[in-house]
């Protein structure tokens, strides 16, 4: 399935939230902003390089939210024209974690 049809098939209804946010792991850390905010993961854009690919395991903070973090994995990128990155993340639950 292309990410063009991605939108169609979302389980979870999106929120269009921007705010400031910080993802990070083991390869290194970049600010980014949130586009949407689901219950189960994060639209995020960033004209920063990537430290991380897909499939990588990151913490996703967002400070303005009384310092919520989780843990995320990147589920799919992609940069367009004017260098900036879109990322769609996957937030772990409670039982994804055990």
């Amino acid at each position: 399935m292309d990410q063009n049809n991605r939108t169609n098939v979302r389980i979870d209804q999106r929120m269009g939230i921007k705010v400031d946010c910080i993802l990070a792991n083991r390869s290194g850390s970049i600010k980014a902003q949130t586009i949407d905010v689901s219950v189960m993961g994060l639209g995020i854009v960033t004209d920063s390089t990537l430290p991380f690919k897909m499939g990588d395991e990151l913490t996703a903070r967002v400070p303005i939210l009384s310092n919520y973090s989780s843990m995320a994995k990147v589920i799919w990128t992609k940069k367009n024209f004017n260098n900036i990155t879109r990322l769609g993340l996957k937030l772990f639950s409670d039982l994804d974690l055990n």
